[in-house]
């Protein structure tokens, strides 16, 4: 045998017997992995995790030890350093967002193979099977955008949308939902751009300055891009409704200000919360979840929810 085989082995059934001492002393150490520390809705659902394994460990009488390696992508930190991280920190279970890539599947499946608990969030791999899945429901998201932007609409009023030159799966949902509640007639344009802020912007105002007969009478926009920086919207205040999908807390700069309707946003904090209690549910009482995959609901905030929503925010990013 190889030595380097040998050592590997080795180190595979210290691992074991070191988990499954924890096991017995109601210590379990998990580990989440977001896709991008950039994108706060991480924040929230680190603060959702933290929160449950503050709970459990009071409820059970354990010892819950989250450990939080969301990559940092700017400084060229990735989800498969992260993971092979967790595998070396001994980790009994793992809640991760995963990005559709070759490292991360063949990392996800050799964590399962090696019997940790798997929980998938925001969104699944396809093909490889976790314990549970708590997955973005996109499709009634884009029919909650649709059914926020009709009452906004004039009689005949047609609605733009924004969305990416390359749609995500996730993207295509939402446009899917949107289009089944507004139909054919009440959408004059698909629009495209980089998912970054100078690009959207950039194209808002061509889609506007194309519009000759103002047959643009209300935006939705699939993603927060526009919302990303101050703002620079190719219209007035109140002048066109707009209604976004899925934001950060920069959109209440543009809620203030009155340019944005309703935000469509998805339970984040929830999402974290929601997986550590099913990983530890197994972990410790032996019991998995009855419904493997589970979609979570998306809500509406406009008007009469704003600032319970803003509060939200400050006690996740405090």
């Amino acid at each position: 045998m190889h030595p380097r085989i040998f050592i590997f082995i080795l180190l595979l059934i210290a691992s074991l017997a070191s988990a499954q001492n924890r096991e017995i002393l109601g210590e379990y150490k998990l580990g989440i992995v977001g896709r991008d520390t950039s994108d706060i809705i991480y924040q929230a659902a680190h603060e959702g995790a933290k929160a449950a394994a503050l709970d459990l460990s009071n409820q059970y009488s354990i010892d819950v030890e989250l450990l939080i390696y969301t990559p940092d992508q700017d400084q060229g930190s990735t989800q498969s350093t992260s993971l092979a991280e967790l595998f070396i920190q001994n980790a009994d279970g793992l809640i991760i967002s995963p990005g559709n890539t070759e490292s991360v599947r063949s990392s996800v499946q050799f964590a399962i193979e090696q019997g940790q608990a798997v929980v998938y969030f925001e969104r699944q791999l396809p093909g490889i099977e976790p314990l549970a899945a708590i997955l973005a429901d996109e499709l009634e998201a884009g029919r909650m955008a649709g059914r926020a932007i009709l009452p906004k609409l004039p009689t005949r009023g047609r609605v733009a949308i924004l969305t990416s030159h390359s749609p995500t799966p996730a993207l295509e949902q939402r446009l899917a939902g949107l289009r089944e509640v507004l139909g054919f007639r009440r959408i004059e344009t698909i629009v495209a751009c980089e998912p970054n802020y100078r690009s959207a912007i950039e194209t808002l105002q061509a889609a506007e300055e194309a519009d000759r007969n103002d047959q643009i009478r209300a935006w939705v926009f699939l993603e927060d891009w526009p919302l990303l920086g101050m703002p620079a919207l190719p219209w007035r205040s109140g002048q066109r409704p707009v209604v976004a999908i899925q934001s950060s807390p920069s959109a209440f700069m543009y809620v203030d200000q009155g340019y944005l309707d309703a935000l469509i946003v998805h339970p984040y904090y929830d999402w974290g919360y929601q997986s550590v209690t099913t990983l530890i549910e197994k972990l410790h009482r032996d019991q998995s979840p009855e419904t493997p995959t589970q979609l979570t609901t998306p809500r509406v905030v406009d008007w009469r929810n704003t600032e319970e929503y803003r509060q939200n925010w400050q006690r996740w990013l405090r």
